[in-house]
Parts: structure tokens; sequence; C-alpha cells
């Protein structure tokens, strides 16, 4: 993974300390109404060791670009900032920063999220410290909704929140989430260089997790110390469920994830597979394709197949199985069965 070429959109002349303990990746894009917010609680940290903030700003629209660069002039020893000249997309503006930090730690953090708590970063610090066995750490945070929804904030995390966690804890169902982007603190060594197949994932939280807990477990702190916004301008919302782009890139992630863990989650990761097919029937390109629809129905149910004619009844209830879709998987089951007699 090679993004030397976005190396030209730095701004200014930073001069930042050589060796931080903490590296603070921080990505952009129109959120001039709330990139302050969030850069202010990263310069309200009070901490014993240095730290460094990789800033990438991906040629936003309205004044975020402004923003930071004033930041950038106060902070010259402290941010260094990439002001943008075309948009590179979410994925490449990260994993350019991300790749840039050289802390031993590395904290990620969305400009339109923030942190609430001025020991964030030496409590997270302390805890990996005192842990080394942990590959990184999280807090508990907030959900404040902004999406018109008129809900009232929420925390992410139960009070029963496991203290540890482990690879098949992200693998319970699909798209597990339990653990805020911005609340999660994570050994740099782990993760840098990663792995080619991560690059082409949409979604990152889950694949970066599983790299890390295979490396050792995740640690807990039970504090609120962030807020997650939960707005319509958010990267998490820009994804559709039916499309069938966004379907086939999760199987693609969950079957790296596979090989990636040497198969040792199959079992888990078969019904995340599995459901993931039968969404790509219901897709808005494949809905009238019926031999589409019945090639993904087949293949999601060679993968974890029913036990019994009550789970099949069931099974094909639940998929709405068309008489037609249904013959032609009987038929796709027939030949199956012939070549495997052969």
């Amino acid at each position: 993974m090679n993004f030397s070429h976005l190396d030209k959109d730095l701004y200014g002349n930073p001069n930042l300390v050589e060796n931080p303990k903490v590296s603070i990746c921080v990505i952009t894009y129109n959120h001039e109404h709330y990139v302050q917010t969030c850069l202010d609680g990263i310069f309200s940290q009070k901490v014993n060791f240095p730290f460094e903030i990789i800033l990438g700003e991906d040629c936003s629209k309205d004044q975020t670009a402004a923003i930071v660069k004033r930041y950038a002039d106060q902070h010259p020893n402290l941010l260094k900032a990439f002001i943008r000249q075309k948009n590179a997309g979410a994925k490449s503006n990260f994993l350019h920063c991300f790749l840039q930090c050289k802390g031993e730690y590395i904290v990620f953090i969305e400009a339109d999220d923030y942190w609430t708590h001025p020991d964030k970063l030496q409590k997270q610090v302390d805890f990996l410290d005192a842990h080394p066995e942990a590959s990184a750490c999280f807090h508990n945070a907030e959900i404040i909704f902004e999406d018109g929804s008129n809900r009232p904030p929420i925390r992410i995390n139960p009070s029963d929140q496991k203290p540890w966690i482990q690879t098949a804890d992200f693998l319970v169902e699909k798209e597990t989430w339990f653990m805020a982007t911005a609340a999660v603190m994570m050994r740099r060594k782990y993760v840098n260089p990663l792995p080619e197949w991560f690059l082409h994932c949409k979604s990152g939280d889950i694949p970066m997790y599983v790299i890390l807990s295979e490396q050792g477990p995740i640690g807990y702190l039970p504090e609120v110390m962030s807020v997650y916004r939960k707005n319509a301008g958010g990267i998490s919302m820009t994804d559709h469920v039916h499309s069938d782009e966004f379907i086939q890139n999760r199987i693609f992630m969950y079957t790296q994830i596979n090989a990636y863990t040497l198969y040792k989650y199959q079992n888990l990761l078969k019904p995340i597979l599995q459901a993931y097919y039968l969404m790509r029937m219901d897709c808005l390109e494949n809905r009238e394709k019926w031999h589409k629809k019945t090639m993904y129905f087949s293949r999601a149910t060679l993968l974890n197949p029913p036990n019994s004619f009550k789970e099949w009844k069931a099974y094909l209830k639940s998929n709405l199985m068309s008489p037609k879709t249904l013959l032609a998987y009987l038929n796709f089951r027939s030949r199956l069965n012939q070549i495997i007699k052969r």
C-alpha cells in the first residue's frame, strides 16, 4: 500500500516530536460545524507523554479546511495537516494519515466525534503500559442522535460489558458493533503494515479489530470518555444495505477474515456469509433476476443448510422463495448431487 502521492497535500511546515508515545489520526470532510469541537477535545488532553496529530482534510466543500489551517498554524509542533486539493475518498484519506503515525499507540477519530474527558489518553496509555498482553483497549462512549430521530443519548456499552474482548466477540452476527471508533487505542506494531485485503474493505472497524484481537485481547475501560454523533452525513451512513456492490464487499471482507484467522472461526463466519448471500437476493440490482437470486440462495444454503424438514420450511418461508426460484434451486441441488456421486 503506497499513498506517497498524497504527501503533496502537506500544509505548512509542521515540526513534530521525533518519538511520540501516541499518534492521533483524524480525518475530516465537510465538518465545519464539528471539527473545532473535535480538535479542542484533543488539545485539552492532560498527559505526561509526547503525542502527535496527523490530520487529513479531504477537500471539503465548506469551511473545514480554513478551520484546520488555523489550528495547524497555532500548533505546528503537534499538528501535521494534509489539506487535499482533490478528494481522496474516506478510505485513502484515512490510510494515508494512519500509516504516517509514528507513535507506540494510535488513536483514530473522525472529526464529527469528540472526546469528553481530559484524561482519556492518559488513562488508556496507563492501561496498555500495565497490560503488555493487550493489543488495544477501548472505553465506553455516548451516542448522540443528530439524525432527526429525536432519540435521547445512550451509552454504547452495557453495565455488564466484558472486561476483555476476543476475536470471536466480533463474529457473533453480521455487523457486530460495540466499540466506538474514537474510544479505541491500539498498538501500532500490530497494524502497520496492514494486509493488502484490508485496503479493499469498505468497513475499517471490524477487520481492524480482528487483526488486533488475533495478536492479543482488547481491554475495556467502563468510563464514558467520548461522543459518537449519529448523523446523516457520517461515513457510516454512506453505504446502502440494498446495494449489491456493498453486500458483495461485505462477503469479500468476511471471506478474507476467515482466511486471515486460518479458518478458526469458520463455524461463526458461515452464518454471517449466509446472511449476506441472502441479502444479495434482495438487492436492487437483483430483485428481478431470478437466476441470480437462485445462485445466491444456493450459495447461502450450502454454507449453512437447515437440519430438518421443519427448519427447511421456516428457512424457505423467511426467504420468500418463489416457486420458480425453488424449482431452480432443487434442480441445482440435483445436478450437484450427481456431480458428487461421480
